[in-house]
Protein backbone atom coordinates (compact mmCIF):
# COMPACT_ATOMS: atom_id res chain seq x y z
CA UNK A 1 0.00 0.00 0.00
CA UNK A 2 1.44 3.48 -0.79
CA UNK A 3 0.31 7.20 -1.35
CA UNK A 4 0.21 6.36 -5.17
CA UNK A 5 -2.56 3.81 -4.94
CA UNK A 6 -4.60 5.68 -2.24
CA UNK A 7 -4.59 8.61 -4.56
CA UNK A 8 -4.99 6.25 -7.49
CA UNK A 9 -8.05 4.98 -5.56
CA UNK A 10 -9.74 8.36 -4.58
CA UNK A 11 -9.50 8.62 -8.53
CA UNK A 12 -11.32 5.37 -9.25
CA UNK A 13 -14.10 6.56 -6.87
CA UNK A 14 -14.76 9.84 -8.18
CA UNK A 15 -14.73 8.34 -11.68
CA UNK A 16 -17.47 5.69 -10.57
CA UNK A 17 -19.37 8.70 -9.43
CA UNK A 18 -19.20 9.98 -12.31
CA UNK A 19 -20.01 7.29 -15.20
CA UNK A 20 -22.45 5.49 -12.48
CA UNK A 21 -21.16 2.62 -10.44
CA UNK A 22 -23.29 0.04 -12.31
CA UNK A 23 -21.61 1.17 -15.41
CA UNK A 24 -17.97 1.87 -14.03
CA UNK A 25 -18.02 -2.36 -13.59
CA UNK A 26 -19.02 -2.40 -17.52
CA UNK A 27 -16.09 -0.16 -18.53
CA UNK A 28 -13.73 -2.33 -16.22
CA UNK A 29 -14.73 -5.70 -18.02
CA UNK A 30 -14.13 -4.09 -21.24
CA UNK A 31 -11.07 -2.83 -20.28
CA UNK A 32 -10.11 -6.34 -18.92
CA UNK A 33 -10.99 -7.94 -22.11
CA UNK A 34 -8.68 -5.43 -23.64
CA UNK A 35 -6.04 -6.64 -21.38
CA UNK A 36 -6.27 -10.12 -21.99
CA UNK A 37 -5.86 -9.12 -25.56
CA UNK A 38 -2.75 -7.58 -25.31
CA UNK A 39 -1.58 -8.84 -21.80
CA UNK A 40 1.86 -7.27 -22.72
CA UNK A 41 0.25 -3.78 -22.68
CA UNK A 42 1.57 -2.12 -19.61
CA UNK A 43 -0.35 0.95 -20.14
CA UNK A 44 -3.84 -0.63 -20.80
CA UNK A 45 -3.01 -2.89 -17.54
CA UNK A 46 -2.11 -0.17 -15.30
CA UNK A 47 -5.60 2.04 -16.65
CA UNK A 48 -7.61 -1.33 -15.19
CA UNK A 49 -5.78 -1.13 -11.79
CA UNK A 50 -5.13 2.26 -11.32
CA UNK A 51 -7.57 3.98 -12.69
CA UNK A 52 -11.11 1.53 -12.99
CA UNK A 53 -10.59 -0.62 -10.15
CA UNK A 54 -13.89 -2.67 -10.42
CA UNK A 55 -14.60 -3.06 -6.55
CA UNK A 56 -12.98 -0.05 -5.35
CA UNK A 57 -14.82 2.32 -7.98
CA UNK A 58 -17.69 0.31 -7.63
CA UNK A 59 -17.50 0.65 -3.60
CA UNK A 60 -17.12 4.58 -3.44
CA UNK A 61 -20.18 5.32 -6.21
CA UNK A 62 -22.12 3.27 -4.14
CA UNK A 63 -21.25 5.40 -0.63
CA UNK A 64 -21.64 8.74 -3.05
CA UNK A 65 -24.57 7.97 -4.51
CA UNK A 66 -26.50 7.28 -0.62
CA UNK A 67 -24.62 10.44 0.48
CA UNK A 68 -25.96 12.45 -2.34
CA UNK A 69 -29.81 10.87 -1.57
CA UNK A 70 -29.80 11.41 2.17
CA UNK A 71 -27.60 14.31 3.04
CA UNK A 72 -27.46 16.58 -0.22
CA UNK A 73 -31.23 15.28 -0.97
CA UNK A 74 -30.87 15.37 -4.93
CA UNK A 75 -33.39 14.02 -6.77
CA UNK A 76 -32.25 10.25 -6.42
CA UNK A 77 -33.04 7.24 -4.65
CA UNK A 78 -30.34 6.20 -2.18
CA UNK A 79 -29.61 2.96 -4.11
CA UNK A 80 -30.11 4.35 -8.27
CA UNK A 81 -26.51 3.14 -9.04
CA UNK A 82 -26.91 3.82 -12.51
CA UNK A 83 -27.43 7.30 -12.51
CA UNK A 84 -24.40 9.67 -12.74
CA UNK A 85 -23.65 11.86 -9.74
CA UNK A 86 -22.86 14.35 -12.46
CA UNK A 87 -26.14 15.26 -12.77
CA UNK A 88 -26.14 17.42 -9.61
CA UNK A 89 -22.39 19.20 -10.35
CA UNK A 90 -21.75 18.34 -6.45
CA UNK A 91 -18.16 18.58 -5.64
CA UNK A 92 -18.67 16.90 -1.99
CA UNK A 93 -20.53 14.10 -3.36
CA UNK A 94 -17.08 13.20 -6.10
CA UNK A 95 -15.67 13.55 -2.45
CA UNK A 96 -17.25 11.11 -0.91
CA UNK A 97 -16.70 8.73 -3.33
CA UNK A 98 -13.75 8.89 -3.51
CA UNK A 99 -12.97 9.14 0.44
CA UNK A 100 -15.45 5.65 0.19
CA UNK A 101 -12.94 4.20 -2.20
CA UNK A 102 -9.77 4.92 -0.49
CA UNK A 103 -11.52 2.94 2.49
CA UNK A 104 -12.31 0.34 0.15
CA UNK A 105 -8.80 0.43 -1.00
CA UNK A 106 -7.03 -0.61 2.37
CA UNK A 107 -9.60 -3.26 3.52
CA UNK A 108 -8.94 -5.05 -0.11
CA UNK A 109 -5.23 -4.29 1.16
CA UNK A 110 -5.78 -5.70 4.76
CA UNK A 111 -7.66 -8.70 3.58
CA UNK A 112 -5.18 -9.68 0.85
CA UNK A 113 -2.29 -9.59 3.38
CA UNK A 114 -3.99 -13.05 4.44
CA UNK A 115 -3.03 -14.54 1.66
CA UNK A 116 -5.73 -16.96 1.05
CA UNK A 117 -7.67 -17.76 -2.33
CA UNK A 118 -10.45 -15.44 -0.92
CA UNK A 119 -11.93 -12.32 -3.28
CA UNK A 120 -10.84 -9.47 -1.08
CA UNK A 121 -12.57 -7.16 -3.52
CA UNK A 122 -15.92 -8.59 -2.75
CA UNK A 123 -15.72 -8.27 0.93
CA UNK A 124 -14.63 -4.98 1.16
CA UNK A 125 -17.97 -4.14 -0.96
CA UNK A 126 -19.79 -5.95 1.51
CA UNK A 127 -18.45 -4.39 4.11
CA UNK A 128 -18.26 -1.22 2.91
CA UNK A 129 -22.00 -0.89 1.38
CA UNK A 130 -23.08 -2.28 4.93
CA UNK A 131 -20.73 0.82 6.90
CA UNK A 132 -22.60 3.05 4.07
CA UNK A 133 -26.20 1.69 4.50
CA UNK A 134 -25.79 2.74 8.24
CA UNK A 135 -24.28 6.05 8.01
CA UNK A 136 -26.44 7.65 5.07
CA UNK A 137 -29.43 4.99 4.62
CA UNK A 138 -31.64 3.87 7.30
CA UNK A 139 -29.83 1.37 8.91
CA UNK A 140 -32.09 -1.59 7.85
CA UNK A 141 -31.14 -4.97 6.29
CA UNK A 142 -33.97 -6.89 5.87
CA UNK A 143 -36.49 -6.74 3.21
CA UNK A 144 -39.82 -7.26 5.62
CA UNK A 145 -41.65 -7.93 2.69
CA UNK A 146 -39.71 -10.34 1.19
CA UNK A 147 -42.66 -13.74 1.57
CA UNK A 148 -44.54 -11.33 -0.85
CA UNK A 149 -42.20 -12.39 -3.66
CA UNK A 150 -43.60 -14.52 -5.74
CA UNK A 151 -40.91 -17.45 -5.93
CA UNK A 152 -41.44 -17.84 -2.13
CA UNK A 153 -45.18 -18.38 -2.66
CA UNK A 154 -46.40 -19.31 -5.68
CA UNK A 155 -44.10 -19.61 -8.30
CA UNK A 156 -41.46 -21.88 -5.89
CA UNK A 157 -40.66 -23.91 -9.42
CA UNK A 158 -38.77 -20.08 -10.15
CA UNK A 159 -35.50 -21.46 -8.27
CA UNK A 160 -35.15 -24.88 -10.40
CA UNK A 161 -35.10 -21.62 -13.55
CA UNK A 162 -32.49 -20.05 -11.94
CA UNK A 163 -30.59 -23.12 -10.42
CA UNK A 164 -30.47 -24.24 -14.14
CA UNK A 165 -29.03 -20.89 -15.91
CA UNK A 166 -26.50 -20.75 -12.89
CA UNK A 167 -25.38 -24.25 -13.75
CA UNK A 168 -24.98 -23.79 -17.22
CA UNK A 169 -22.90 -21.26 -17.42
CA UNK A 170 -20.97 -21.84 -14.35
CA UNK A 171 -20.01 -25.23 -16.74
CA UNK A 172 -19.53 -22.92 -20.01
CA UNK A 173 -17.33 -20.47 -17.53
CA UNK A 174 -15.31 -23.44 -15.75
CA UNK A 175 -14.87 -24.45 -19.19
CA UNK A 176 -13.38 -21.70 -20.93
CA UNK A 177 -10.88 -20.64 -18.35
CA UNK A 178 -9.81 -24.36 -18.46
CA UNK A 179 -9.85 -24.37 -21.73
CA UNK A 180 -7.80 -20.69 -22.32
CA UNK A 181 -6.07 -21.06 -18.95
CA UNK A 182 -7.39 -17.49 -18.37
CA UNK A 183 -9.93 -18.62 -15.18
CA UNK A 184 -11.07 -14.78 -14.78
CA UNK A 185 -12.06 -14.56 -19.01
CA UNK A 186 -15.39 -15.54 -18.29
CA UNK A 187 -15.45 -13.08 -15.18
CA UNK A 188 -14.36 -10.49 -17.71
CA UNK A 189 -16.73 -11.23 -20.45
CA UNK A 190 -19.70 -11.30 -17.83
CA UNK A 191 -19.08 -7.64 -16.45
CA UNK A 192 -18.63 -6.00 -19.78
CA UNK A 193 -21.94 -8.05 -20.77
CA UNK A 194 -23.73 -5.46 -18.37
CA UNK A 195 -24.31 -3.71 -21.20
CA UNK A 196 -26.73 -5.63 -22.54
CA UNK A 197 -28.97 -4.35 -19.21
CA UNK A 198 -29.43 -1.14 -21.04
CA UNK A 199 -30.56 -2.88 -23.83
CA UNK A 200 -32.88 -5.08 -22.22
CA UNK A 201 -33.90 -4.66 -18.42
CA UNK A 202 -34.52 -8.29 -17.66
CA UNK A 203 -31.31 -9.26 -18.79
CA UNK A 204 -29.56 -11.41 -15.55
CA UNK A 205 -26.07 -10.30 -14.44
CA UNK A 206 -23.51 -13.62 -14.48
CA UNK A 207 -20.41 -12.16 -12.74
CA UNK A 208 -21.19 -13.74 -9.86
CA UNK A 209 -21.55 -17.47 -11.35
CA UNK A 210 -18.56 -17.45 -13.65
CA UNK A 211 -16.00 -15.71 -10.41
CA UNK A 212 -17.42 -18.19 -8.20
CA UNK A 213 -17.11 -20.91 -11.49
CA UNK A 214 -13.55 -19.42 -11.41
CA UNK A 215 -12.98 -19.81 -7.73
CA UNK A 216 -14.33 -23.74 -7.98
CA UNK A 217 -12.56 -24.02 -10.76
CA UNK A 218 -9.29 -23.58 -9.15
CA UNK A 219 -9.83 -25.28 -5.80
CA UNK A 220 -10.91 -28.39 -8.14
CA UNK A 221 -9.93 -28.24 -11.44
CA UNK A 222 -13.37 -29.80 -12.75
CA UNK A 223 -15.73 -28.13 -14.85
CA UNK A 224 -18.81 -30.05 -13.36
CA UNK A 225 -17.83 -28.86 -9.67
CA UNK A 226 -18.07 -25.03 -11.08
CA UNK A 227 -21.16 -25.91 -12.62
CA UNK A 228 -22.21 -26.64 -9.19
CA UNK A 229 -20.83 -23.70 -7.70
CA UNK A 230 -22.28 -21.93 -10.08
CA UNK A 231 -25.91 -23.00 -9.50
CA UNK A 232 -25.81 -22.19 -5.67
CA UNK A 233 -24.38 -19.03 -6.66
CA UNK A 234 -26.54 -17.89 -8.72
CA UNK A 235 -29.29 -19.07 -5.78
CA UNK A 236 -27.30 -17.24 -3.16
CA UNK A 237 -27.40 -13.93 -5.46
CA UNK A 238 -31.38 -13.90 -5.68
CA UNK A 239 -31.94 -14.89 -1.83
CA UNK A 240 -29.36 -11.73 -1.25
CA UNK A 241 -31.24 -9.43 -3.80
CA UNK A 242 -34.46 -10.61 -2.29
CA UNK A 243 -33.57 -10.31 1.33
CA UNK A 244 -31.56 -6.94 1.61
CA UNK A 245 -31.48 -5.10 -1.49
CA UNK A 246 -35.14 -5.41 -2.40
CA UNK A 247 -37.41 -1.71 -1.46
CA UNK A 248 -34.01 -0.35 0.43
CA UNK A 249 -32.59 3.08 1.06
CA UNK A 250 -29.05 2.26 0.06
CA UNK A 251 -27.12 -0.61 -2.20
CA UNK A 252 -25.50 -3.64 -1.63
CA UNK A 253 -24.87 -5.63 -3.97
CA UNK A 254 -26.22 -8.72 -4.22
CA UNK A 255 -23.56 -9.93 -7.03
CA UNK A 256 -20.38 -8.82 -5.00
CA UNK A 257 -21.86 -10.31 -1.31
CA UNK A 258 -22.23 -13.82 -2.97
CA UNK A 259 -19.14 -13.46 -4.65
CA UNK A 260 -17.69 -12.53 -1.07
CA UNK A 261 -19.68 -15.10 0.94
CA UNK A 262 -19.47 -18.18 -1.39
CA UNK A 263 -15.50 -17.52 -2.05
CA UNK A 264 -14.94 -17.62 1.71
CA UNK A 265 -16.88 -21.14 1.29
CA UNK A 266 -15.12 -22.63 -1.10
CA UNK A 267 -11.91 -21.58 0.89
CA UNK A 268 -12.75 -23.63 3.81
CA UNK A 269 -14.42 -26.25 1.91
CA UNK A 270 -11.56 -27.48 -0.12
CA UNK A 271 -8.62 -25.29 1.09
CA UNK A 272 -8.70 -26.01 5.49
CA UNK A 273 -11.47 -29.31 5.29
CA UNK A 274 -10.39 -31.08 2.30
Amino acid sequence: MSVFMIGCAFCAGVIGALVGAFEECMLAGFLALVVCMFPGNKLMANCLSYGFIPFVAFTGAVAGTAYASKIRKHDLGGAEILKSLNTFNDISALIISGLFAIVGVVLTYLIGLLQQPIDAGALNVIVVSVIVRIIFGDGKFWNSKIHDIPRYTTKKFEWFYIAFVGAVIGFAAAWLGKATGNVWLPFYLSLASLLFYFIEPNFPPTHHITCIAAYALMATNNTIVGAVWGAIAAIVMTLIGDAINTDVSTHIDPPATAIGILSVVIWIIYYIIL
